[in-house]
């Protein structure tokens, strides 16, 4: 009679823990039992080729794990995207998810065209994600998306011309010096990276953006004088440089993550190499960071909010980031994904460069910065004012543009 009461007890126990098991949801995004998301979802986008083809299997993926959900994936050109979406969504329409840029965020905050990200969801967001990358999703203390791939700057070099790419600042103008072209953008975002490298950032230990004068004043002195050399091309227009480079007449080029396939179809099948940017006297080099977003329609009924929140955590856990990244070059945003160096060497060097990134924030006077600091740059190079008084002028527009948004209502 013992013995069959604790065989009773114990198949009772198992069938406990099994149904318990079943509605738990798994640790990777692969979410929870068949039957607990069902119904119809619609995801849009703009990615193209092997992004897009990435997607597809994912939704494949996702439908067989949820048989009762269908995933529709409508692909819309990038400069459409926006306008489109909120159109839709302003009239209570559109896609249950969208995938686009993370910069995006002010501007669909302001139509009131997403809502925040569930509790449950942030909660596993904070356990996948460093802070300073869902920090480019949040908004008055709210997260209003997941980050899906990060963007960055890095240092692409051509392999025919380059043996052994710079390290430093210092490599870099030797090279240079030995007759070694070099590209580097010239508007304020293009060329942040090198803030880092005499000590300074963007932002201060209160998380206000702010000049840092002297980290600037060093750094627009560095560029400069740089440009005396005619090896380096500075330059507004980074089509223009991109252009250069691709066509041999550049070895180096500072250029962003989506840089990688349009250069890669340009120049010969394995001369595109890519490495962090060159590290300075005073610190890392220092690109802002950006990431392409999942954001959430608030139109979307409850059951395919579910499905929604499902199909992110399915997309950002740790197999589907590590499938973007083997099979469409995107730079993952999953902390504990491994990148192997050898067979993925743009990755890393993207995802190195990362971790001294600065992280772009949904703050206005950032916003201004990115645009007004052209002019600093320009002033500096051509010499209409010193590099000092180009980096103090900046910081006293700053704290005008900081007073003028603090009358604001």
């Amino acid at each position: 009679m013992t013995n069959r009461f604790f065989g009773i007890l114990t198949a009772l126990l198992i069938l406990v823990s099994l149904f318990i098991v079943g509605r738990t949801a798994l640790s990777d995004g692969q979410a929870v039992q068949a039957d607990d998301l069902a119904g119809p979802l619609l995801v849009w986008h703009s990615w193209l080729d092997e992004r897009a083809d990435v997607l597809t299997q994912a939704k494949v993926k996702f439908e067989e794990l949820h048989p009762g959900v269908r995933v529709v994936l409508v692909a819309y050109p990038q400069d459409e995207l926006y306008a489109r979406y909120a159109a839709a969504a302003a009239n209570g329409f559109g896609p249950d998810l969208l995938i686009a840029p993370g910069e995006w965020l002010p501007d669909l905050l302001a139509e009131d065209l997403i809502r925040p990200v569930d509790a449950a969801v942030e909660a596993q967001s904070s356990l996948w994600f460093r802070e300073d990358v869902r920090g480019i999703l949040r908004s008055q203390n709210q997260l209003f998306g997941l980050p899906f791939a990060l963007r960055t700057r890095a240092l692409f070099y051509n392999k025919r011309m380059v043996e052994d790419p710079a390290a430093s600042l210092d490599e870099l103008l030797a090279q240079a010096g030995s007759g070694t072209s070099i590209g580097i953008g010239s508007s304020f975002e293009d060329a942040l990276w090198g803030l880092g490298t005499a000590g300074g950032g963007l932002y201060n230990d209160k998380g206000e953006v702010v000049v840092d004068v002297q980290a600037l004043g060093s750094w627009l002195t560095w560029m400069k004088n740089a440009q005396t050399n005619s090896a380096i091309v500075t330059s507004t227009n980074q089509e223009g440089l991109r252009q250069l480079f691709a066509r041999g007449d550049l070895a180096y080029l500072v250029d962003n993550t989506d840089a990688v396939r349009l250069l890669a179809s340009s120049i010969q099948t394995g001369t595109l190499g890519v490495r962090s940017l060159p590290s300075g006297p005073a610190g890392s080099s220092t690109p802002l960071l950006r990431t392409e977003a999942l954001f959430f329609n608030p139109a979307s009924s409850p059951r395919q909010k579910e499905a929604a929140n499902g199909l992110a955590l399915f997309l950002t856990g740790k197999e589907q980031q590590t499938l973007l990244m083997r099979r469409a070059g995107v730079t993952p945003t999953h902390q504990d994904v491994r990148i192997n160096v050898r067979l993925n060497p743009e990755i890393s060097a993207f995802a190195f460069q990362a971790k001294t990134a600065i992280a772009w924030t949904d703050d206005p006077l950032l916003a201004w910065l990115l645009t007004a600091g052209d002019e600093t740059y320009v002033q500096a190079l051509e010499g209409v004012l010193t590099p000092s008084e180009a980096a103090d002028e900046l910081a006293v527009e700053l704290a005008a543009k900081k007073a003028e948004l603090d009358q604001q209502p």
